[in-house]
């Protein structure tokens, strides 16, 4: 029976995130015409393709700033967790799994034939995360709360450095700009992913903090 309800709430937990990838992969074609559209605005705030490139290199130097913050890893709580079981952790503690259970490595494979897709997709990735730490440390969010919005509360309440902050933001501008039209290139969102990836590492050392099951 315990075993029945378990498999049961893992296909609940499941539902968003594999939805999001099916909505994102089913409908990619119009989604890449509606972002070609979107690039023929004159949109608020655009940046050029330099611009872009250099907003990249900048987290990326920052990205190494975050690295040499993070504590040894002799200090972490918990053992490490492979991302194949990530969400499951997940799912086990009550918090809600991500579209790809961390593995970053998709929105690669993704971004070969939509660059933009990828980044919209990490977009999403990022938000479940920031959503579980907000959950995690008990920091009230609102259901229509941006991921900006609640890396901020996070960095009020000191669930994240401020380091941590400014890379989630960094990262955050670059999925935006993508999803308002911004040209991308293969090469730019794995850079973009490298850094991510960071964040990614931090997030699963802190799940690994030993939380009571659900």
């Amino acid at each position: 029976m315990e075993t029945a309800r378990l498999v049961l709430d893992y296909i609940e937990a499941l539902i968003w995130p594999v939805f999001a990838l099916i909505i994102l992969f089913m409908f990619r074609s119009q989604i890449s015409n509606l972002i070609t559209r979107l690039k023929k605005v004159d949109l608020p705030g655009g940046i050029s393709a330099e611009a872009f490139q250099e907003k990249i290199r900048a987290t990326e130097t920052l990205s190494l700033e975050v690295v040499k913050e993070q504590r040894p890893k002799s200090e972490k709580k918990g053992p490490d967790i492979p991302l194949t079981e990530a969400n499951a952790r997940m799912i086990n503690v009550g918090l809600a799994p991500t579209p790809t259970g961390l593995e970053l490595s998709r929105y690669r494979i993704l971004a070969e034939e939509d660059p933009q897709l990828a980044l919209a997709g990490l977009r999403i990735e990022l938000e479940t995360m920031l959503k579980n730490v907000a959950k995690g440390f008990k920091i009230p969010v609102g259901e229509r709360d941006s991921a900006g919005v609640i890396t901020r509360k996070l960095h009020e309440h000191g669930a994240i450095t401020s380091l941590q902050a400014k890379l989630i933001n960094a990262v955050l501008d670059l999925c935006n700009a993508a999803v308002h039209g911004q040209r991308v290139t293969q090469v730019q969102v794995g850079n973009i992913l490298d850094t991510a990836a960071i964040l990614r590492d931090d997030y699963i050392s802190w799940l690994s903090w030993g939380f009571p099951k659900k």
